[in-house]
């Protein structure tokens, strides 16, 4: 079971999982800022292709967005959170 993504206007005040698109220059959305969805509160953010690695291919629903590969979020040298982006929604793996 997973968590739905939600497209908020603060991820930082958003429900797990929410998410915020971003622009970076004249791009828009270069990417989303995202509260990690295993309900800690922890703030992530994921670069659209084409920026520079790391960065995710976006499927370009900004509604149920689904995004590749996985994200693997990283704390302290331990994996925190991994999972897909999929229809919307957040999958553990």
């Amino acid at each position: 079971m997973g968590v739905k993504a939600q497209l908020v206007r603060d991820a930082d005040e958003g429900p797990a999982g929410g998410y915020e698109l971003y622009k970076s220059g004249d791009r828009y959305p270069a990417g989303m800022i995202y509260q990690c969805p295993c309900g800690c509160k922890r703030i992530g953010a994921l670069a659209f292709r084409p920026h520079a690695s790391p960065s995710w291919e976006w499927d370009g629903n900004q509604e149920q967005p689904t995004l590749s590969p996985s994200v693997h979020d990283i704390s302290n040298g331990k994996t925190h959170w991994h999972g897909y982006l999929r229809n919307g929604v957040w999958e553990n793996c």
